[in-house]
């Protein structure tokens, strides 16, 4: 995995490689930048062994014009650009995807976007025109931050990157609270929890030259009328997700997956163990749960049985890895870190510390089941009439807890119901509907909604945690023609209500791999990514915030009631009747959340202008 950075300013040439360096200091890996007017680019990149990796940036002329390049990512779909692309196919298979990219865009301008499939941000500048390319993949898996100030364009795909540039400060308003207290660990998809960092959307591109800085969507989910039957869209799903994993299987390096006992990671590990003949498995689990587990609707049974299930089926040579309390505890700071802004507490912590095991045991890329339910309907609010029609993000039910927590009065020109909704309603208002069915609509609202929102913090934790432990974690599920096909067929086929009303989380799924996968599997109801239950972390994270909100310079108390958190741990959160981020941030990760905000003012020395 990659970092990319840079900054241009069309009326100033740059003066020497101070701060281009600077910027590259913040990052451990091996750098190179380039500088020629007024630009400077660089390219930070972890050494994974892998060929067909031209060093960055790279730069090429043609019809004197010079153009360079700084690539995050990876292309999915090489041949078949190459054959587009270029004549003499034994040539073409020494370029490597920034060359690929680089070509397609002096070939087809921004119309190239629409060749890729994969997984990118990138930056291209013409010294020409004086002017910076900018693109993101259509479904937003890497990332790309950008600042304008000062007439100069900063960009990077990690914001600690972004900040070492001298022009870029560490700030909040009342805006950035906002984010954090209304909407986190979420945040709106062109914003961040910095004042003036924004983040380049989902499927857009962007051009910055003497004439300023404008955005353009190049693609997007588009509501079309799908009229295939449900036999033939079982065929169809059946022949993406295979398609999909084989291309993101092609690697001169080891691949392990990534294996929860889940539907979604036990389908991609079968069609993996059909690729190789040896395949390597890692499960995760957390010591002390056996005690202190208990199951509920949306967590009904701990993954190690179905496990065990899946790797003696598929004779994989499996690691069973486990952690304790003290090692998500320990390992909070390291993922607010990771992900440059307070996260999903341990959620974010504990695919870390897989993460950092998976490198350990020798393995640089790992397949995941992640997009699955955002695409497929594996989530309760697809189907459970409250969170369905709940007019907000279903799985923040928490306006109450949110405005308790947050300082009465402080932020005078926001409320955070009314974010919350305007937030809500800028996301529902785009979807176009084509059904006279009350439910179909409402469905593909919320399926576009959790799209663009959840999947997007899912993602973004999943991509940092790799990048920080020095892996690639690749996602089989985010693959637009998969998201494309199945956003448009009806929603009774993926909740299987084709005979009676009893919903089937990701019914299509089910039956497209219903003969390859054992029944238990394949009928086992779907559970969140694992937590910890253990009453030691518990422990662990309320003498944590106890310390911060006793200590009168922790600069969290600038932002919250403190007597109401007080009251919510001296009564071991019984008060608490509101999940802040759904079951993923139950009582112990709101005080391990406060405890990141905490961290992340001090660690990055983010001012108040409030």
């Amino acid at each position: 995995m990659c970092t990319i950075y840079g900054y241009i300013n069309t009326n100033e040439k740059v003066k020497n490689n101070k701060t281009i360096t600077e910027m590259n200091g913040s990052l451990k890996n091996t750098n190179n930048y380039y500088i020629n007017n007024n630009i400077a680019m660089g390219h930070s990149r972890i050494s994974l062994h892998e060929l067909l990796n031209v060093t960055q940036p790279y730069t090429k002329t043609q019809n004197n014009i010079t153009y360079s390049i700084v690539f995050n990512g990876e292309l999915y779909n090489r041949n078949s650009i190459k054959e587009k692309l270029l004549d003499n196919k034994n040539n073409a298979n020494n370029y490597s995807d920034a060359e690929l990219i680089l070509e397609c865009y002096i070939k087809y301008n921004e119309d190239c976007l629409n060749i890729f499939n994969g997984v990118y941000s990138f930056c291209i500048y013409n010294d020409k025109d004086n002017s910076v390319f900018i693109a993101r993949d259509r479904l937003g898996i890497k990332p790309f931050y950008y600042t304008i100030t000062n007439h100069t364009f900063v960009f990077s795909s990690e914001i600690k990157t972004l900040l070492k540039h001298p022009f870029v400060k560490a700030s909040i308003s009342q805006k950035e609270v906002m984010e954090i207290f209304s909407l986190g660990p979420a945040h709106s998809p062109d914003s961040t929890f910095f004042k003036d960092v924004y983040a380049l959307q989902a499927g857009h591109y962007g051009i910055f030259s003497d004439s300023g800085f404008v955005t353009k969507c190049y693609w997007d989910l588009k509501t079309e009328n799908n009229k295939d039957d449900i036999n033939t869209v079982i065929e169809k799903t059946k022949f993406l997700v295979s398609d999909s994993l084989k291309k993101q299987m092609e690697s001169n390096i080891p691949v392990c997956t990534m294996l929860s006992g889940g539907l979604d990671s036990s389908i991609l590990s079968y069609l993996a163990k059909e690729e190789t003949s040896l395949l390597n498995t890692f499960s995760i689990d957390f010591r002390g749960n056996k005690k202190s587990f208990k199951s509920n609707s949306y967590q009904p049974t701990e993954d190690f049985e179905y496990v065990n299930i899946m790797k003696d089926y598929l004779k994989t040579k499996h690691n069973a890895i486990s952690f304790s309390s003290e090692d998500l505890h320990y390992l909070l700071k390291d993922s607010m870190i990771s992900r440059d802004m307070p996260g999903m507490a341990d959620i974010d912590s504990s695919l870390l510390a897989f993460s950092k095991s998976i490198k350990k045991h020798g393995f640089n890329i790992a397949i995941s089941g992640e997009c699955a339910d955002e695409i497929f309907g594996g989530y309760p609010w697809y189907y459970k009439d409250k969170l369905l029609n709940s007019s907000t993000f279903p799985w923040a039910l928490s306006e109450n807890l949110r405005e308790n927590i947050l300082k009465k009065d402080l932020c005078k020109n926001y409320n955070i119901r009314e974010y919350i909704k305007e937030s809500y309603d800028n996301t529902i208002n785009k979807v176009v509907l084509n059904s006279e069915n009350d439910f179909e609509n409402k469905f593909r609202q919320i399926n576009y909604l959790t799209i663009k929102w959840f999947m997007t913090t899912l993602v973004e934790r999943a991509n940092s945690a790799a990048k920080y432990a020095g892996i690639k974690i690749r996602m089989p599920f985010a693959d637009y023609r998969i998201f494309q096909y199945i956003y448009n067929i009806p929603a009774k086929y993926k909740l299987g209500l084709l005979h009676n009303n009893e919903a089937i989380e990701k019914y299509v799924l089910r039956k497209a791999f219903e003969r390859e996968l054992p029944k238990d599997i394949v009928y086992r109801k779907k559970s969140p990514f694992p937590k910890t239950y253990d009453i030691a972390y518990l422990d662990l994270v309320k003498k944590d915030i106890i310390k911060i909100i006793n200590n009168p310079s922790s600069p969290l108390l600038s932002l919250i009631n403190k007597e109401y958190v007080e009251n919510i741990i001296s009564n071991n959160g019984i008060s608490i009747t509101e999940n802040w981020f759904g079951q993923l941030m139950t009582y112990p990760q709101t005080l391990a959340y406060l405890i990141q905000i905490n961290m992340w003012l001090e660690e990055y020395n983010v001012s108040m202008d409030i």
